[in-house]
């Protein structure tokens, strides 16, 4: 597997279940460590200092499939965003850290009254809100999105998408967006990717990928 994702824009990868595309996504961020080959951001491996690297994890953050499991029951909404704050340092003290909470909430479109309640009071769709106030916590450049949209209702899923476009133009934020849903992946993408056996088989432009597809797997997956 190689491939570059340019600064800014989004690269989806498809491709069936067992493909390969979440292992793909979890050596990116570094939850495992790839056997051979290089993971590099702007030009640095980002398995050369170790995964525990500070840096790495402030600009490499994971939106996650299943909102109900991604975020911790016990915890509040506040605390639950604030923690990637407190744990990089990137605020001084609790006012601060519950102002910048306050700031993330209005950015993904919910009432910052609601970093008082627990993930149980939410729905699907308010949960991966929350789940993408946390990923923009630590002020990250890089974002992978594994199936993001997979778990929500079809209404719900295009005010996510709406929301992760709107917040890449503000912030300028790069995603790999890894998805079953091909039409998702037409909307949102600039390049695309397409696995199959743990290789990539395909990639390039997504309107050349959609409109003349060179392989045939690729195009049986269409």
């Amino acid at each position: 597997v190689s491939f570059d994702i340019r600064k800014g824009s989004t690269y989806g990868l498809v491709g069936e279940s067992g493909s390969g595309k979440s292992t793909c996504a979890r050596m990116l961020v570094g939850l495992i460590r790839p056997t051979a080959g290089q993971v590099l951001l702007e030009g640095e491996d980002i398995w050369a200092s170790g995964a525990g690297s500070q840096s790495r994890r402030k600009r490499v953050q994971m939106i996650f499939q299943d909102p109900y499991a991604s975020l911790n029951p016990r915890w509040r909404v506040g605390d639950i965003i604030a923690e990637p704050m407190r744990a990089l340092k990137l605020v001084s003290g609790r006012r601060e850290a519950e102002e910048r909470v306050a700031d993330l909430l209005e950015k993904v479109r919910l009432d910052p009254i609601v970093m008082r309640k627990f993930p149980h009071e939410f729905s699907g769709g308010q949960r991966q809100r929350i789940a993408i106030a946390r990923a923009l916590s630590s002020q990250p450049e890089f974002i992978v999105c594994d199936e993001p949209t997979s778990a929500l209702d079809v209404s719900v899923q295009a005010q996510v998408l709406d929301l992760m476009r709107g917040l890449q133009d503000e912030y300028g934020l790069t995603y790999l967006l890894i998805s079953h849903n091909l039409a998702v992946v037409r909307q949102m993408a600039d390049d695309v990717g397409v696995m199959h056996g743990g290789v990539l088989v395909e990639q390039g432009p997504v309107d050349d990928i959609f409109d003349n597809p060179q392989v045939e797997y690729t195009q049986m997956l269409l």
